[in-house]
């Protein structure tokens, strides 16, 4: 991701049939951990068991994270001038049991907990601290312009004149003796501030310990009909579940956040192995949402969405996301892909406001004939000029 400059990790990929393969998909576990020179540290598990002749099917994701991001407000119409930097680490519990009422096709029942801790609105932070150490200073319209400039050295980019009434704020902030914090947050709100503030007027450190959870009974449907799970040739994969969150299980909020993932897999009948794939995925809330836990750009478990793009650049109450690949065999182990995607997110009122355009083209090489896990490493770019290289474990989608 473009988000986290130079990462470092490993892969680990592993199956194994528990029943009879002609009647058995494999169950597989794989993880891809990673730390980036931004200080970032990305832990996932994934794990899927299919019992004898596909009873039951179990789904697991399990993550730790420490994933500092930028947000940018909500909807695709955000400027990039509105960038903070909102600093979490993240805890994920998602387990679900699904049982088998047709071939390929599942329904279940599970529990899914995203806790959100350590907080920090660094760029809220920043300012404060700024002010702080200028309290008993007059201040002019020259101080300003060395607030504009100190956060721009430390990579934000705000336009102080834009954000605020220059005039007034240093009107304010001589005439009376409010705290530096309490001047921020009227005249400098951050998104994760005004998110608060709009929606449930309320200041966002009022929550408890610097944290937002996210815990719910998560209802699921599941139809599967590919060839593989890895890397799929042809076939159809189909899931909607909902998240229904509550304050009696521990939520910060109540909230329901209803998600479907559909993925289908052609291959070509005149070209061998090569493969046209396509990715549709949304996610809508409903009630109350917590900030971290609204869809945005790569915020799916494993940060796949969204190639040619910063993560966390698009943010929303609700989501709309599609992307196509074109994947081509090169030569023994290597391969090629091609893809595009465009993504639509809403604003606070509700509004979706224009498609965002991401493209790039990508290497492939086999790791395991058997299982098809490859390793990949993509280059994307986006509409607004961003570019970056990707790299992870098995296909995007």
């Amino acid at each position: 991701m473009l988000a986290i400059g130079t990462g470092y990790g490993f892969g680990i990929t592993a199956g194994k049939y528990f029943g009879d393969p002609k009647t058995t998909r494999m169950s597989a576990l794989s993880s891809t951990p990673i730390y980036t020179s931004k200080g970032q540290l990305f832990v996932p598990i994934r794990l899927t068991v299919y019992t004898d002749e596909e009873k039951y099917f179990l789904n697991g994701t399990y993550i730790w994270r420490h994933f500092p991001l930028g947000t940018y407000g909500l909807g695709t119409n955000t400027p990039e001038i509105d960038g903070d930097m909102l600093d979490s680490k993240t805890f994920t519990f998602w387990q679900t049991i699904n049982k088998k009422i047709g071939d390929g096709i599942f329904v279940g029942i599970g529990y899914a907990l995203d806790y959100y801790y350590d907080i920090h609105d660094t760029r809220a932070e920043l300012i404060t601290d700024y002010l702080t150490k200028n309290r008993g200073h007059q201040f002019t319209f020259n101080d300003m312009k060395k607030l504009k400039d100190y956060l721009t050295s430390i990579g934000y980019v705000p336009n102080v004149d834009e954000i605020l009434n220059v005039a007034n704020f240093i009107t304010e902030w001589n005439a009376t003796d409010k705290s530096a914090e309490a001047m921020q947050k009227k005249h400098l709100p951050t998104s994760y501030q005004k998110y608060y503030n709009d929606k449930f007027d309320k200041d966002p450190n009022e929550l408890d310990k610097n944290s937002e959870i996210s815990s719910s009974i998560m209802l699921n449907f599941i139809l599967d009909k590919r060839d593989n799970q890895l890397n799929p040739y042809r076939g159809i994969y189909f899931n909607t579940y909902a998240r229904l969150s509550y304050k009696f299980l521990g939520s910060t909020t109540n909230y329901t956040f209803l998600a479907y993932d559909y993925r289908q897999y052609w291959e070509m009948p005149w070209l061998n192995k090569n493969i046209l794939g396509i990715w549709a995925t949304g996610a809508f809330t409903f009630g109350d949402p917590v900030y971290t836990g609204l869809p945005a750009i790569a915020s799916d478990p494993f940060l796949r969405s969204g190639r040619g793009w910063t993560a966390g650049r698009i943010k929303g109450m609700d989501m709309m996301y599609t992307e196509v690949e074109y994947r081509m065999p090169l030569y023994n182990l290597f391969g090629l892909v091609a893809f595009a995607n465009g993504s639509q997110f809403s604003d606070i009122d509700r509004n979706f406001g224009k498609l965002k355009l991401g493209y790039g083209f990508g290497l492939r090489m086999k790791l395991n004939k058997t299982s098809r896990s490859n390793f990949a490493l993509d280059f994307g770019w986006n509409e607004e000029g961003y570019a970056g290289f990707y790299m992870q474990l098995n296909e995007t989608f």
